[in-house]
């Protein structure tokens, strides 16, 4: 499916996407050599008169939340859809009239970058407790790994 066209491409993207995540079908375009999904979020429900600048940040934090809500799912969509079609994965979401894309590359690699052959990876955490410094020091914000 390596020359699927938008059509075919969202048709996937659409039955592949939980049906919970988004409010219908997410929309997907092709821009160049990837495949960006956008699927649309409920408006956050707030007091009538509430600013536009307010109306912006509460969309903004909903679009935020389902981003790290569903990070390692979207991963492994895209992932999927990168070996099927050939084409990176750009994520991301509208809430009213806030829409933001986020992770290029939706499978948690930068764009274009392949694994190599038999690689592997090591994650791991530095801890601060326990009387050992394990590379923190005080006035360290939090680590994101």
């Amino acid at each position: 499916m390596e020359n699927a066209d938008v059509s075919t491409i969202g048709g996937w993207f659409a039955g592949r996407v939980p049906d919970d995540w988004f409010a219908g079908a997410p929309e997907v375009t092709l821009e160049g050599e990837q495949a960006v999904v956008v699927g649309t979020l409920p408006e956050v429900e707030l007091v009538s008169g509430t600013s536009e600048a307010a109306r912006t940040a509460a969309a903004q934090g909903r679009i935020a939340r389902f981003r790290q809500d569903t990070r390692r799912e979207r991963i492994w969509i895209a992932r999927e859809a990168e070996e099927l079609f050939k084409k990176n994965v750009t994520w991301g979401a509208r809430s009213g009239a806030t829409k933001l894309t986020f992770t290029p590359g939706g499978s948690g690699r930068e764009e274009g970058a392949k694994p190599a052959e038999g690689a592997s990876v090591k994650i791991g955490r530095r801890l601060g407790w326990g009387g050992r410094s394990h590379g923190l020091r005080a006035g360290d914000g939090p680590r994101f790994f």
